[in-house]
């Protein structure tokens, strides 16, 4: 992973342990020609990261490396919404004894 997807995985982890919750949605919105910002939801709450730039290749390397896995496609409710996916970050108490 570059340095930029491997912050974003620490600062994700960190914000699940946070919330004590290992389920996040990464949604997708249209707000006008060659801008569709991406947010993650954790518990409702839009969470806030260093790097601006994360798209849907990015989660595939981590699901590749074994760092999440992909739940369920969700089906947008707004008219903003592009698209809505749910994941997993996988053996979540692996990654926090390793950081012990």
């Amino acid at each position: 992973m570059d340095k930029r997807l491997n912050l974003f995985w620490h600062e994700l982890l960190t914000q699940c342990e946070k919330h004590d919750k290992y389920e996040f949605l990464f949604k997708i919105e249209y707000w006008g020609i060659l801008w569709m910002p991406w947010f993650i939801y954790i518990a409702d709450e839009s969470l806030k990261f260093s790097t601006n730039e994360i798209s849907d290749d990015d989660l595939k390397i981590l699901i590749k490396n074994g760092y999440i896995e992909f739940i369920e496609e969700i089906e947008p409710i707004d008219s903003l919404d592009i698209e809505i996916k749910k994941y997993r970050i996988k053996n979540h108490n692996q990654y926090l004894l390793y950081q012990i």
